[in-house]
């Protein structure tokens, strides 16, 4: 059986059940995602939480910040709504054919919510890959790309919100982030997402 986020934090000691609770509460009051509150609530960092859910699910993080602009087309937005890529924090990054087939790549400041992949692959009928952004990530590029809110976008913005900038990402991620299809070595110890030799471990056709 999948686990929550709730639950993974509580098992991994980065969670006490007290501030679980405060979480938890703090949701049903604001109707945020769990991700969020813990953040708002000084529970832990973007960065802390981001980190947490690449290692334990070992699942590629994204600085989506450097995706060129023109990769990111209205066909590929239209896949994904943008009421519901606020709602659920998940957002479309590039369709790619990957073992001769073509997949929708996201990122998702909550990969536990593994029913809003399988809505998504329902409803536009691709496999999809994850990948895992922190959630001022999603916001920017949601501002960005769905609302066109790119003078408000100011630089202390952006450059404040990418937890990769800070982690000294490997140099292909700086040249192309989708085509590259990455795992970032110092949250999973793995060096590519998608090998050929390889079955692609987070294709959620296959699993």
């Amino acid at each position: 059986m999948r686990k929550r986020l709730g639950e993974l934090l509580i098992e991994s000691g980065r969670l006490d059940t007290a501030q679980l609770k405060s979480a938890l509460a703090h949701q049903r009051r604001w109707g945020k995602k769990l991700g969020v509150c813990l953040t708002d609530l000084g529970f832990m960092t973007e960065i802390e939480l981001t980190s947490f859910l690449a290692q334990h699910l070992r699942l590629p993080m994204i600085d989506v910040t450097r995706i060129p602009s023109s990769k990111i087309t209205k066909s590929l937005l239209n896949l994904i709504e943008v009421g519901f890529a606020r709602r659920e924090r998940v957002i479309p990054l590039a369709v790619k054919e990957v073992k001769k087939k073509k997949r929708l790549i996201l990122a998702s400041s909550d990969p536990t919510n593994f029913s809003i992949f399988d809505d998504i692959q329902f409803k536009t009928g691709l496999p999809v890959i994850a990948m895992v952004a922190p959630d001022g990530d999603i916001d920017w590029f949601i501002r960005r790309y769905y609302l066109n809110e790119t003078e408000s976008l100011s630089e202390n913005y952006v450059s404040g919100i990418s937890v990769l900038e800070k982690t000294q990402p490997p140099e292909a991620l700086a040249i192309d982030p989708i085509s590259t299809v990455f795992y970032d070595e110092n949250f999973t110890n793995v060096s590519r997402l998608y090998d050929k030799s390889k079955s692609t471990p987070e294709d959620s056709s296959d699993s």
